[in-house]
Formats: C-alpha cells, sequence, structure tokens
C-alpha cells in the first residue's frame, strides 16, 4: 500500500473515531473551563461545578423531604 492511501485510510478512522466519541456525549462549557489552560478559568469552572453540585443536593433533599412529608 502508497504511503497516501495508508495516510487517508488513518485520517478516514481518525474522523470516524472523533464522530463516535462527539454522539455519546455533548460538549459541557463547565468541563471545558475545568481544562483550560489559564488558572483563573479553571478556577471559575471548578467554582461552577461546585455550585451545581451544591445546589443539585439541596433540590434533591427538598424533594425527597416533600415526598416523605407526602407519605408519612
Amino acid at each position: 500500500m502508497s504511503h497516501k492511501k495508508r495516510r487517508e485510510q488513518r485520517i478516514k478512522a481518525e474522523k470516524i473515531e472523533r464522530l463516535e466519541k462527539a454522539k455519546k456525549r455533548p460538549p459541557s462549557f463547565i468541563e471545558h473551563l475545568q481544562q483550560h489552560r489559564y488558572i483563573a478559568y479553571r478556577a471559575l469552572g471548578w467554582l461552577l461545578y461546585s455550585a451545581f453540585v451544591v445546589v443539585g443536593a439541596i433540590g434533591a433533599f427538598i424533594a425527597w423531604l416533600v415526598f416523605a412529608i407526602a407519605a408519612g
């Protein structure tokens, strides 16, 4: 096989692999911020992530409390 054919096949395989990976999970803005090269953006990403986790935990607790009261 010639060098050009192998290169084209490798590029095509990598393109298919990237497309499959992109289909599995949509990109997350906060994940991109957490992996940014500037420390200020990384800190902002971790701060936003932490805030979403805390808000989610509080929401889950309130939902549990409401259902516990309604069942009791």
